[in-house]
């Protein structure tokens, strides 16, 4: 039962944070009909792949596992882009006049990033299950915080406006300069922030499984604060 919750907690999580870039996405490109196409895609692949999830870990043997589940969960988020006629005849629901042209590449957009950030939230949640369940180190490697930052400065309004500006460059458009440099510095700054945070994490992770190692006398189910620094001290001394 505590299984069960688990995974229903874990698909409520990835279903919101899909759904509201869906919907952060529908309202900057103005969907119209076509969006309850869109959020349907969005939702079935959410569930699909947590399924696929939950069918890897009961079988897993190691945590890369669970990583090359998640590679070909990309993939197939990536689909759309190798579906043209699949995303025409969502397109052909569209009743939006002012994305005639360019509702192709919008519901596009619309379906890949969602189902991205599906498949990287249902990876990191299983993964730290699966590793907590066997009493492991459940620490990773990958940037969380500048991951949910990113998502967070770009998928609003404003950061939209600022990466459409830029990627659609128009001859005589002014203002363009200055988009295209306030955006290259945004992704500048967040490129080093991923990786300041690769190296703490990295950091951590090396002391960590330092602490418990089997010479050390410590294990994960006696360990305290004390212990664990003691651990890490040792660890970084030798």
């Amino acid at each position: 039962m505590a299984a069960v919750f688990a995974f229903l907690g874990m698909l409520l999580i990835s279903l919101l944070v899909a759904l509201l870039a869906t919907l952060q996405l529908g309202d900057f490109f103005l969907a119209k009909d076509e969006f309850v196409i869109v959020i349907s895609c969005v939702v079935v692949f959410t569930v699909a792949s947590l399924a696929a999830f939950l069918v890897a870990s009961s079988r897993a043997t190691r945590p890369s596992h669970l990583v090359y589940i998640a590679l070909v969960l990309v993939l197939f988020a990536l689909a759309p882009l190798a579906l043209p006629s699949l995303i025409e005849a969502v397109a052909a629901h569209s009743s939006n006049p002012y994305s005639v042209g360019v509702e192709q590449t919008h519901i596009t957009i619309e379906l890949v990033i969602p189902a991205l950030l599906a498949v990287l939230v249902q990876w990191g949640l299983v993964r730290r299950r699966w590793l907590r369940t066997r009493g492991e180190y459940d620490v990773t490697r990958w940037p969380w915080i500048a991951t949910a930052t990113a998502a967070l400065v770009i998928l609003n309004p404003i950061g939209l406006s600022f990466a459409a500006s830029t990627l659609e460059h128009a001859t005589g458009d002014f203002m363009w300069p200055l988009t295209a440099t306030v955006t290259g510095s945004g992704v500048a700054l967040l490129v080093v922030m991923a990786a300041i945070e690769c190296y703490i994490r990295d950091r951590n992770l090396r002391c960590g499984w330092g602490a418990f190692r089997p010479s050390s006398g410590l294990g994960m189910r006696s360990l305290t604060p004390r212990r664990f620094l003691q651990g890490a001290t040792n660890a970084g001394k030798h």
